[in-house]
């Protein structure tokens, strides 16, 4: 009988904890019954598998979580008020932590959509909704975290692992769920009062308990108990997802493991679905890959058996009604919608949605609503609404029409309800939606909802009212059905009628995915059931299997591996173990101690770990009577005694001995069932008997197994094994140490006088059947070759053959026997008489792996036999793989040897194969380290070859298997894991070291987050600093001053002020500049606030040394401020993950400033203001600020341009006078604001062509008053500006599509704001036309007409905006439109732009231009002349900067810096006349477009001479300079160096339409000023900026490298990089075909992605990769990191610490080569190697890995020299001399490979190296390691021929991996003596040698060689028998023993004597045997159809050495000679 552990007490840490806090709980609220007020659930640990246990216990409000005796954390729910009804753990989809992001299968990614045009590549706002949740798109599958959900009684709380809490409102109250392992939680809901009463009906004695607890208000409460009820099951697939019922119907297919439909098997169809009745209760919900659901049904008492089966929604559930966008009107779109009308039946369900003001009472849920703005939490209220109730006698079809009402339409028939109309026409609509709400629950055919959680608090009006702020909705519809459907199996009615709570199910036997057993627990009894398929995608049938008599039964582990037994409590108190095929097996439990001193407690837990108690303790220990188990988790339960006493025990009696369990597995597959429980039974009890060190040892649990299997098949027991100091002795005899080995040698020589004699067997009960003996045999041999394929399972082969040995001597199998002596050479065993053994028949030999893997790198093979092939039993263990390596290895080899049936079969195709099937099956290098070298270097060398030419489509794990984790980031798109701005590092904490010392600093001021490119984008350059110098607002100026001669005190203080005002108002325009300079550098850390710097105002004068602050107004100072704010919040990185509503509202300060609504602005163009909550956006406009309203509307609207998001169009609405409804009340609303609201319609509506926004914004245009606004017209220019961006942006590059009326309407009125009253194109003319004043107007109206027909090509549109072409129609336009009108004409004629000065001419008129030409300097023109070329020639410059923007042109770099210089004399001017003052002032606005127009083409360049002229704009001042003129001039400065270089500007739609608003020609004098322009709109450039800084960044150490790297696009793009062709000089570009290919360094700027084809790294330091931006990944790739990830190669250092290659490894240890391969490492004659230091310099250079700079460090050879001296100072003068010299030439050995493998770069070889060195060193199994060599030997013969990459065009021959001069050197040293130990007298060497010398003294009286060649008889020294018979390469022994028996034949003929001719014959022909012999035995395996590949013969054998042969001839022959 076996014997449990006990553990100790059952009382676990969260029931201690629970016991002492359950007394002085405050009282919650109350809830309906159902809900359970504590609970407890366990679980196996998810870290530590079977390991340890977690424990979930509720009660209360409180939860605890424990694991193993500790309690990790707690959870209180106080503040909620209610109960805890359940906990869990589920799978649910992780959420995103920041704005949303592009998955890689978004249009986004693909130039080839039709939003493309007017959205750049990097633009991805078109796609996000506002307030909608976001989940993680890392990838193209959902990825799934392990959450813990705690249930209360009206809400749950998911907590993902990264902390984020997720609040999910439910609708009724939870009594049980069960997590999917699909991802998601299957619900069951409490029943109610009436529900319970309703199904006890009929069973009085429980009915009046029921009503025993019902008081009378109840019954009031609830009339009817025949109202309908809400399903029973549903199903949340995530805390962002509805409750879905969960619906019971036929469905056909589906049938395979997990229950879900696969790409190769058809969806599973549904057919008529029926809902779940209340009266249901879950039993069992199965694991993977199980689908079983048990169901017990309260009305007939049956159990129903089903499967739960994921079948898709045919169609998506019908949303409601929106109004369109495009076509409504406002107040359309600003209505609640409709619900859809769907057919419901005469009893209707309530529609439940989870609004957090939908259920509760109304005050807890305001309270709920008006939570903390701080909280991190986020509070998502998905809605779960319930399709109609079914009645009637088709309540199927019923259902099925509720679920799909488009297959199944209703008829529009009256219904027959209360006042409920079922008609689908307009009016039920609205008499539906009036009813819904707080009035539904005073209809009486409306039930109150689970827990009477109803529609209460306030009505629908109410609720519309109050979410109208926000443009909330209330989206009704009825929900559908859940994607899990329940499909009946079979249904059992147990005998007699029980309760649910008394039934328990679950499963055991569940070893395969077909055939599992179901046990179903009764009070008294346990019925099983056999669940079984005839394959995987076959349906289950259920049979009743066995019936025991049983009180309890819990599943548990005990046996088998991962396959449940289950643990059955008998009537008698008793406990058996049922196993596989129902039979059982004893338990007993330890008696516990009886103290009755109050040292309970304390025995229990030391008697579990087996203490020795008191004689007097045991003496009182009764036998207890059980009563209960519980709580069964693993192998571990809870026993319940009589007395209440609870012990955790484990009854774990599986095998956890590797080779032991190895063997068992094995055994299984070849035993009958009975032999097969026979050997378990004895061998379980056996190793129980060992204690617990035992247990853990290597040798004691096989030598259990050894003895039983030997006593089983009655072979005598050897010997035993003897000490731990024998084992010890044995150990040391193979040691390198000469000592070691003469002491081991001395003991073991006097043991072996005295050898024990061999044990008789020990008596068992049971044996096994001698036929079974020959497949034991084969098993343990197929066990024995698999330990073969691995280096740290080498040590079993010993223990292995052992016995093998002895049971081939039992069944009388000689060539069984000389097999496994010849490989483990060792005393061999007794042989007996034969059995029948036709199983071993089979093999001509003993199947041995090497000659299979040797033979199928030839030729196709069978499948290796293996122990599930060569048995017929079906194992109870399942499908185990007792041999895996050994599949694997044959796996590997398959794809490496040659198929016909493969298509290709060149190297690199099999190298490939080989690769991805070694990858798909989860190999790792590791695994290949682990490979005997013989079968390693086959695999090393297929990875070299994939290495060099890797697949373009593998996954990343496939590159970062061959050592490319290059591709393999090319594959994934994302950073390395050590990348400093990954996610990880960002979040890393501080240490407790680092905090200490951080704590003895001094305090630092707080310092501003570290830019987050590394400053490579310049290098050592200067041109940054200064940069900074000039952009910097933080630090006091310091003013050189020259006082005037003739001043005063006073007068030179005014005049210092006067300076320092000026300088300040250079400082308060700087802001903008600033923010684009710093654009996207900085990473935001979400534990701190963002710091805002202030802005420094004061000035230092010298040489006074005086200090003065600017008098600057607080009016002048607030858009400043704004502006700063803004350009902190550009700062940070639109990358930066983290971001969140609540990181933005933890940044609001006390009192608004207008810095954060700036901040606010500045995340919303970085898109971080995506995250922003609708209720925290509420807060902010509440307030109604200028400055706040602005960042908020315009940031919503610029992070969701294109959206068309209907939420921010109604947030946008409720800030306009334009959108809101007739006779609403006046809008509060400054004109700033409103101006804001306009141009964000425009942007969330860029590019849509909505005519009802576009209509909006035109109507806005001519608008001069606004009731309610007192001065509205001063801000009238600046509102009519943003209503015609908003028309622009709205119809942006639209305008040449198909036009309509409505088209020509709208062209009619725009050129009536352009040009006046003038002629309509129009037919009529409205009489009721207001007026417009084209003074106001025609700015804006001229830019909207051109981005409405923006690169259309329509000279008729251009037409429309007329230049002047006399000096009469001059006088008529004013100067600066004349710059618009040449710009919007410019836009229209997109493609006709050039950037040579000949099209900046043709712009100018003909009398203008000939006006200029006259006159060599400007000033000699008229004044309208001037102005009008300044201005046209400014505008034209604007379109070609916009054109040819971020492309570096040079040629229009060339133009435009000659018309800034030409420009910038006419600023310079000093004229103070009034004309003068004119002509100056329009030459400044003109030379500050150019400028912008420069550096927009140049932008993020930071080209030097651009620098120069606008430093030197920078420092003017004077009369002319103003406000406008330094921030346009700083604004040109950032853009030149955008982000810090690192950034560019792109000429999408979109872009080109943002910076035509940033950088709108109208730069005003002051700072406050926004009558004309609102200086929010000049940030709008960020919309346009493009990440294009290309970097290469190494894989391994994760810094951004130097690296030439070659580009090509398409004809007709310029690239990028001006600096590269004029700093660098290696522009070459040369022209093919339609492609231009460039060489550039990065980092550097490239060109706009769509014009790219590809991006290669052109360097031999590096490996190649390509980027092929054809690729969709490499595109998104390159997309979203702008980033080439490269790995350098060995022996190369990077550009930065070796820009020219002298440092090279090459360079430094030898020849270009790396090393001379013609020497063998070990030879005398080879070259000096370096010195040790030397060495490790070298590693330590050019190697990442830290394991081979230990190597280097470790093999210096000071280690062995001190080990030398310690030897001679002891005695041993000669022992010590000779093992530093073999020290010493082991060190070389190893600093000489490391090296080699460094420089060639193969580090997989190490390993290889080391592994040949120790299997000659140590002499363990020489054999072994001989057939290793012959493997290697056997491989590079074939190599050459079938393995060579030569010829594949891909590169040209490489050596191998391994020296052949070194293979040939180690196969010297294992075939002779050993080498390696200097000494004469080492361990299978010279002595050996000496014994099988006849010669010699020992060997003269019996030569071992001759008994075995003449007898085939072991005697002597085996192991240099074995040696003599590898190395000489003889025959197998039965082969021997027959060529034998013919010599001998042919010699004894009468009359004839062999002459020397005669018996040279003899020998040819027996060598021809021999040979044919080797063949037949590799053929052997040999496919049916396949042969050897050009007659090489497979096969290790090794061909019979002459003189041997000759000796065994003459000895056959009687020759003594």
């Amino acid at each position: 009988m076996l014997e449990a552990s006990v553990l100790g007490s059952a009382t676990s840490p969260g029931l201690l904890y629970q016991s002492r806090n359950t007394t002085g709980r405050p009282e919650a609220r109350s809830f309906p019954s159902g809900s359970t007020s504590s609970g407890r659930s366990l679980f196996a640990s998810h870290d530590d598998g079977d390991g340890a246990e977690e424990e979930l216990v509720w009660y209360g409000q409180t939860v605890l979580c424990s694991r193993g005796a500790e309690v990790y954390r707690k959870y209180t729910f106080d503040e909620e008020g209610e109960d805890v009804a359940y906990a869990t753990f589920a799978w649910f989809p992780i959420p995103a932590a920041g704005p949303s992001t592009i998955p890689l299968s978004t249009p986004t990614s693909t130039f080839s959509s039709s939003s493309s045009e007017t959205f750049g590549p990097f633009q991805n706002s078109q796609h996000s909704i506002w307030g909608a949740p976001v989940l993680s798109q890392s990838s193209s599958t959902t990825q799934l975290a392990r959450c813990f959900v705690v249930f209360l009684q009206t809400r749950a709380h998911v907590y993902f692992p990264s902390g984020r809490d997720v609040i999910v409102h439910l609708p009724f109250v939870v009594d049980g769920v069960w997590p999917l392992h699909t991802g998601g939680i299957l619900v069951q809901r409490a029943l109610e009062k009436r529900e319970k009463r309703r199904m006890n009906r009929g069973k009085d004695v429980l009915r009046g308990m029921e009503i025993g607890n019902m008081s009378v208000l109840d019954d009031l409460v609830e009339l009817d108990e025949d109202a309908p009820s809400l399903p029973r099951l549903f199903t949340l697939q995530g805390p962002f997802d509805e409750f879905k019922m969960v619906v019971e119907g036929h469905v056909d297919g589906g049938h395979e493991a997990n229950g879900a439909g696969h790409a190769h098997y058809s969806l599973p169809r549904l057919g008529d679905v029926n809902e779940v009745e209340t009266g249901m209760t879950v039993l069992l919900v199965s694991d993977n890959p199980y689908p079983f659901v048990i169901l017990y049904d309260h009305a007939s008492g049956e159990i129903i058996f089903t499967r739960r089966v994921t079948v898709p929604l045919s169609q998506p559930a019908e949303a409601a009604v929106l109004p369109s966008t495009r076509t409504a009107r406002p107040e359309d779109i600003l209505r609640p919608p409709e619900p859809p009308q769907i057919p419901k039946t005469k009893l209707p369900r309530p529609s439940l949605h989870r609004n957090s003001s939908s259920f509760g009472p109304s005050a807890d849920r305001r309270q709920s609503g008006a939570a903390d703005p701080l909280d991190r939490t986020t509070r998502r209220a998905p809605r779960m609404s319930r399709g109609a109730e079914v009645a009637g006698p088709n309540h199927g079809a019923e259902l099925q029409a509720t679920l799909d009402p488009s297959a199944h339409p209703a008829p529009a028939v009256p219904g027959k309800g209360k006042g409920r109309a079922t008609t689908a026409k307009t009016g039920g609509a609205e008499t539906s939606r009036r009813q819904s709400g707080a009035s539904s629950i005073l209809r009486k055919d409306v039930p109150v909802a689970a827990g009477g959680m109803a529609l209460l608090g306030a009505s629908e009006k109410d609720l519309r009212e109050t979410t109208m702020v926000m443009g909330l909705q209330r989206e009704e519809g009825e929900g559908a059905r859940s994607e899990v459907v329940l499909d009946r199996i079979w249904v059992w009615k147990p005998p007699g009628r029980v309760d649910a709570a008394n039934i328990k199910a679950f499963l055991s036997d569940d070893s395969t995915p077909w055939s599992v057993h179901i046990n179903v627990q009764l009070p008294a009894q346990l019925y099983t059931f056999l669940a079984s398929r005839s394959r995987v995608d076959a349906p289950f049938t259920i049979s009743p299997f066995q019936s025991l008599h049983a009180t309890v039964s819990v599943p548990i582990l005990a046996t088998r591996h991962q396959v449940h037994d289950t643990l059955v409590l008998n009537h008698g108190g008793s406990l058996e173990l049922v196993t596989s095929g129902g039979r059982s097996l004893g338990i007993s439990i330890p008696k516990q101690p009886v103290m009755g001193d109050g040292r309970d407690e304390v025995a229990h837990r030391l008697t579990g770990l087996r203490m020795v108690l008191e004689e007097d303790d045991w003496m009182g220990a009764a036998e207890r009577r059980i009563v209960g188990l519980s709580d069964a988790v693993g192998s571990r339960c809870t026993v319940i005694f009589e007395d209440g006493e609870k012990l955790r025990i484990s009854a774990d009696f599986r095998i956890q001995h590797l080779l032991v369990r190895q063997c068992f597995e094995a055994l299984s597959c070849v035993l009958t069932p009975e032999a097969f429980f026979s050997l378990k039974r004895e061998l379980i009890a056996h190793l129980q008997s060992l204690s617990s060190l035992e247990r853990g040892d290597d040798v004691a649990p096989w030598t259990v197994f050894q003895r039983v299997l030997f006593a089983m098949v009655e072979i005598p027991l050897p010997a035993p094994q003897g000490d731990a100091y024998e084992r010890l002795l044995e150990a040391s005899h193979h040691t390198v140490d000469p000592v070691t080995r003469r002491l081991a040698a001395r003991a073991q020589a006097k043991q072996r006088q005295a050898s024990p004699q061999p044990t008789p067997p020990q008596a068992l009960g049971a044996k096994i059947d001698p036929a079974e003996i020959p497949g034991i045999l084969l098993t343990v041999h197929l066990v024995a070759q698999d330990c073969r394929l691995s280096s740290s399972r080498q040590k079993d082969l010993a223990a292995l053959a052992t016995v093998l040995i002895e049971l081939s001597g039992r069944l009388g199998r000689a060539d069984w026997r000389d097999y496994w002596l010849r490989l483990v050479p060792s005393l061999p065993g007794t042989t007996v008489l034969p059995h029948n053994t036709s199983l071993l028949d089979r093999f001509q030999s003993p199947p041995d792996i090497l000659v299979y893997l040797s033979r199928r790198l030839f030729a196709p093979t069978m499948q290796f036999p293996s122990p599930q092939t060569c048995g017929s039993a079906v194992s109870e263990l399942g499908s185990p793989t007792p041999c895996l390596q050994t599949e694997r290895i044959c796996a590997v080899f398959d794809r490496l040897g040659p198929a016909s049936t493969r298509k290709s079969d060149s190297v690199i195709d099999r190298a490939a194969s080989a690769v991805l099937y070694m990858v798909s099956t989860g190999l790792t290098t590791d695994w290949v380290a682990d490979l005997p070298y013989g079968l390693a270097l086959p695999v090393l060398e297929m990875m070299r070859i994939c290495q060099h030419s890797p697949g373009r489509d593998w996954p990343a794990e496939a590159y970062e298997f061959v050592g490319r984790t290059d591709l393999a980031m090319q594959s994934l798109g994302q950073f390395p894991a050590n990348d400093p701005t990954s996610e990880d590092e960002l979040d890393k904490q501080p240490t407790i070291g680092e905090l200490m010392a951080s704590g003895k600093e001094a305090p630092r001021v707080k310092q501003m987050a570290q830019p987050m490119l590394p400053h490579v984008r310049f290098g050592s350059d200067k041109r940054l600093a200064e940069v900074e110098r000039i952009m910097q607002t933080t630090r006091a100026r310091t003013i050189s001053v020259h006082d005037p001669k003739v001043a005063g005190d006073q007068e030179l203080v005014q005049y210092h002020q006067q300076m320092v005002n000026t300088i300040a108002q250079r400082t308060l325009a700087v802001t903008v500049g600033q923010g684009i300079f710093e654009y996207g550098t900085r990473q935001a850390s979400i534990t701190d606030s963002w710091d805002i710097p202030f802005i420094e105002l004061s000035a230092k004068i010298v040489p006074a040394n005086t200090t003065l602050r600017a008098q600057i107004s607080a009016d002048h100072a607030d858009w400043p401020c704004f502006h700063n704010g803004v350009s902190a919040a550009l700062s940070i990185s639109p990358e930066s993950q983290g971001i969140d509503s609540s990181w933005i509202v933890f940044n609001r300060p006390r009192e608004a400033t207008a810095e954060h609504g700036g901040f606010l602005l500045g995340l919303g163009l970085t898109g971080h203001l995506r995250s922003l909550l609708p209720y925290h956006a509420l807060s902010y406009l509440d307030l109604r600020n200028d400055f706040y309203s602005t960042g908020v509307l315009l940031g919503l609207a610029c992070s969701h341009a294109g959206s068309e998001d209907l939420l921010i169009t109604k947030a946008l609405s409720l800030h306009t006078h334009a959108l809101l409804p007739l006779g609403s009340m006046e809008l509060n609303a400054s004109p700033i604001i409103q101006s804001s609201a306009l141009i964000g319609l425009g942007l969330v509506y860029a590019g849509s062509k909505n005519l009802r926004m576009a209509e909006v914004a035109l109507s806005e245009v001519g608008r001069t008053t606004m009731a309610g606004v007192d001065n509205f017209g001063d801000y009238a220019e600046s509102y009519s500006f943003s209503a015609a961006m908003a028309f622009g942006l709205t119809m942006l590059g639209r305008g040449g599509q198909v036009s309509s009326e409505v088209d020509r309407r709208l062209l009619a009125q725009l050129r009536r704001c352009i040009l006046g009253d003038s002629p309509s194109l129009s037919e009529t003319k409205s009489p009721t036309t207001i007026p417009v004043d084209p003074h106001l107007t025609a700015p804006g109206a001229t830019l909207a007409l051109g981005l409405m027909y923006l690169k259309t090509n329509r000279s008729d549109i251009r037409n429309m905006l007329p230049m002047p072409q006399s000096a009469l129609a001059l006088e008529q336009v004013r100067p600066d439109l004349l710059l618009l009108r040449t710009f919007a004409r410019a836009l229209i004629m997109w493609d006709d732009i050039s950037p040579t000065m000949g099209w900046i001419e043709d712009q100018l008129p003909a009398f203008i231009l000939t006006t200029h030409k006259m006159h060599k300097h400007v000033g000699g023109a008229d004044q309208a002349s001037e102005l009008a070329y300044l201005n046209i020639l400014a505008g034209a410059c604007f379109a070609v900067g916009l054109k040819y923007a971020g492309t570096a042109t040079e040629l229009a770099h060339n133009n435009l810096m000659t018309i800034y210089g030409i420009l910038s004399k006419a600023a310079g001017g000093s004229s103070m006349t009034y004309e003068g003052r004119i002509r100056r002032t329009a030459a400044r606005q003109a030379l500050a477009v150019v400028a912008l127009s420069l550096c927009v083409v140049m932008s993020g360049t930071g080209e030097l001479n651009v620098l120069r002229r606008l430093r030197v704009s920078h420092g003017q001042e004077g009369n002319g300079v103003t406000y406008g003129t330094h921030m346009a001039m700083h604004m040109a400065l950032g853009i030149l160096f955008l982000g810090r270089g690192n950034y560019t500007l792109g000429n999408s739609n979109l872009a080109i339409a943002a910076m035509a608003i940033a950088f709108f020609p109208r730069f005003l004098s002051t700072p406050d000023d926004n009558n004309a322009y609102p200086q929010a709109f000049r940030h709008l450039w960020a919309l346009a900026v493009e990440p294009r800084c290309l970097m290469a960044r190494d894989v391994d150490s994760g810094e951004v490298v130097y690296l030439p790297v070659k580009i090509v696009w398409k004809e007709g793009a310029t690239p990028a990089g001006v600096e590269t062709q004029r700093d660098l000089n290696v522009g070459k570009t040369q022209s093919k075909s339609k492609t231009r290919t460039q060489s550039l360094i990065s980092p550097t700027l490239i060109a706009p992605f769509d014009k790219l084809v590809s991006i290669s790294v052109d360097s031999v330091r590096y490996w190649p990769i390509t980027y092929d931006l054809s690729n969709p990944i490499h595109r998104a790739a390159l997309v979203r990191t702008r980033t080439i990830h490269v790995k350098r190669k060995a022996g190369f250092l990077d550009y930065n610490s070796d820009p020219k290659g002298n440092r090279s490894i090459f360079v430094r240890a030898g020849s270009m080569t790396g090393f001379d391969m013609h020497y063998d490492l070990v030879s005398p004659a080879a070259p000096p190697a370096l010195s040790p230091n030397e060495v490790l310099e070298l590693v330590q250079a050019h190697s990442v890995d830290p394991i081979h700079t230990a190597l280097a460090r470790y093999f210096a050879g000071e280690r062995e020299r001190a080990a030398a001296a310690t030897a001679v100072g002891v005695g041993h003068a000669r022992e010590g001399k000779t093992s530093a010299s073999a020290s010493d030439s082991i060190d070389a050995f190893v600093r000489t490979i490391l090296l080699e493998c460094v420089t060639l770069d193969k580090p997989g070889l190490i390993g290889v190296y080391l592994g040949m060195l120790l299997s000659v060193m140590s002499g363990d199994l020489p054999i072994e390691g001989a057939r290793q060599l012959k493997m290697v030997r056997s491989f590079f013969d074939v190599a050459d021929r079938s393995y060579s990459p030569s010829g594949e065009g891909r590169g040209e021959r490489k050596p191998p991996l391994v020296r052949p001069s070194f293979l040939s050197a180690m196969e010297r040293r294992v075939g002779g003596a050993n080498a390696w130990a200097p000494s004469t007298t080492s361990a299978g060497g010279t002595e050996a040698e000496d014994e099988l010398d006849p010669s010699s003294a020992v060997g003269a009286e019996l030569d071992p060689r001759r008994a075995y060649v003449a007898e085939g008889r072991w005697t002597g020294d085996s192991m240099a028998l074995a040696r003599w018979i590898e190395r000489e390469g003889l025959p197998v022994l039965p082969l021997l023993s027959e060529l034998a028996g013919r010599v001998r034949q042919s010699g004894r003929q009468p009359g004839r004597r062999q002459d020397e001719v005669e018996r040279r014959v003899l020998e040819v022909r027996v060598r021809e045997a021999v040979e044919r012999c080797a063949e037949a035995v590799g053929s052997e395996y040999d496919a049916a159809t396949g042969t050897a590949q050009g007659g090489v013969a497979g096969g290790l054998g090794t061909r019979w050495k002459t003189e041997s042969l000759s000796e065994a001839v003459g000895l056959w022959l009687g020759d003594d000679a």
